[in-house]
């Protein structure tokens, strides 16, 4: 999951690296200057969107980036079932490879002139080796979200939206049962048997446009219609950022999202 345990001091710096490196920089000058994204021009994939070519649309590439003195988060101390679980489980709050690129970002882009239709997915949340997998997701409305248990012992999925309790979901390792998730905003989940240390977040959206960022913190967002849109990004301990892109026909927008160790969660 984490890339050489997102450690902060880089032990053989290669040229690839040395490029790395010049890259954060000059994207943290550019985010001092006012954080413009930059358009190459490529030639688009032949695919459709909404009745569009490929040529009609356009696709959102990126990285998000930690800034800072990163240190890996603390394991989670176990203080229930250690006889399965074990004494601890990894933290997954916070993921950054040696290069700072951070894992486990949302990335929803939201057209600025028109409310795009969505198409439900399906998605999985296990009860995993005493953790939640995986961690986080994102969703379209509408989703149907299967939860089940592939531990020997009992677990609950607790789903709460803001302060509202959505679901409390008892899970003994036979049981399987399905919601429907008919409501957009960020969806956090406990285990309530004492397993204080479990957590997940599930981001459920009204656009078709997101993406989740992979362990280097990358991400791509593709089928895009050309136009205005308001891209927002989401961490469970970063917080959230905003801000406007426009993309063009058979064009690729990169863009990248910086974030500071002392920003905090709204």
């Amino acid at each position: 999951m984490l890339d050489e345990a997102g450690e902060g001091a880089l032990t053989g710096v290669t040229p690839i690296r040395i490029m790395n490196r010049l890259s954060i920089t000059l994207t943290v000058l550019m985010w001092i200057l006012g954080w413009t994204a930059h358009v190459p021009t490529v030639t688009a994939a032949e695919y459709r969107a909404e009745g569009l070519s490929g040529r009609d649309t356009g696709s959102v590439l990126g990285t998000v980036w930690l800034v800072g003195a990163y240190e890996r988060p603390a394991p989670l101390e176990v203080f229930k079932n250690r006889d399965f679980c074990g004494t601890w489980v990894a933290n997954e709050s916070l993921l950054v490879n040696r290069d700072g690129g951070v894992q486990n970002t949302i990335i929803v882009l939201r057209p600025t002139d028109r409310q795009p239709r969505v198409q439900p997915a399906s998605i999985v949340l296990d009860n995993r080796n005493c953790a939640f997998a995986p961690h986080v997701q994102v969703t379209p409305v509408g989703s149907e979200l299967r939860l089940k248990n592939s531990d020997p012992i009992l677990h609950t999925v607790h789903a709460r939206l803001g302060k509202e309790t959505l679901f409390n979901v008892g899970l003994p390792r036979w049981r399987r049962v399905t919601k429907t998730l008919t409501r957009s905003g960020i969806i956090r989940i406990n285990c309530d048997v004492l397993h204080t240390w479990m957590s997940a977040a599930i981001v459920v959206t009204q656009s078709p446009y997101f993406a989740l960022t992979d362990r280097h913190g990358r991400f791509v967002i593709e089928r895009l219609p050309a136009g205005e849109y308001e891209i927002e990004t989401w961490h469970e301990k970063l917080g959230i950022k905003n801000r406007w892109i426009h993309v063009s026909e058979s064009a690729r927008t990169s863009v990248d999202v910086i974030y500071g160790l002392n920003q905090k969660t709204p």
